[in-house]
C-alpha cells in the first residue's frame, strides 16, 4: 500500500494543530507566579516558540496551496513497517517501565526487538539482560536516581 504525502501541506497542518493546541493548553499547564518579581513569565519562551511554529506552519500551508511549492513523498507501507514496529515497541517500553519497572520492561522490550531484528545468538540476549540490570543498579546505587523498580526491586 503506497500513500502519496504532500509534505508542506501535511507538516504545516500537523504543526499548526500542535502549536495551536499547546498555546491553548499552556496557561493551564504553566502557572504564572503569584508574586511579581519583575522577571519574565515562565510562559514567555515556550509561547514565543509556539507562535513561531504556528507562523512557519501557516507559511508552509500557503506555499502548498497558493504557490504550489510541494514535495511529494511516497509512503510505502512495506518499506516502513519495520521502523513503525520499532517506534511502537519503544512506546510500549515507556508504558511498561511505568507499569512493571525498568528491568522487566527493558528485558521484555529489547529481547523482542532483538528477536524481531533477527538476532539469534544467546550471548547478545544475556548481555542485554545484564546491561539492563547493571544500568538499573548504576542509576539507583551510584547516581542515586530512582528508576521504577517493579515488583522485584521495590515497586
Amino acid at each position: 500500500m503506497k500513500i502519496k504525502i504532500r509534505t508542506n501541506l501535511v507538516s504545516g497542518i500537523l504543526m499548526a494543530l500542535f502549536s495551536g493546541y499547546m498555546l491553548f493548553v499552556m496557561p493551564k499547564q504553566v502557572k504564572v507566579p503569584a508574586y511579581d518579581s519583575g522577571a519574565p513569565s515562565p510562559r514567555i519562551i515556550p509561547g514565543i516558540c509556539l507562535v513561531v511554529i504556528l507562523i512557519c506552519s501557516i507559511v508552509l500551508i500557503i506555499q502548498s496551496l497558493v504557490f504550489k511549492k510541494e514535495k511529494i513523498v511516497v509512503f510505502d507501507w512495506e518499506k516502513e513497517k519495520p521502523a513503525i514496529f520499532l517506534i511502537a515497541m519503544l512506546c510500549i517500553y515507556v508504558f511498561l517501565i511505568i507499569k512493571i519497572g525498568f528491568i522487566l520492561a527493558s528485558v521484555i522490550t529489547f529481547v523482542v526487538i532483538l528477536y524481531y531484528c533477527g538476532e539469534r545468538k544467546p550471548f547478545i540476549y544475556i548481555f542485554t539482560i545484564a546491561l539492563a540490570v547493571g544500568i538499573y543498579f548504576l542509576f539507583s546505587k551510584v547516581f542515586h536516581v530512582s528508576l521504577p523498580g517493579g515488583p522485584f526491586f521495590g515497586g
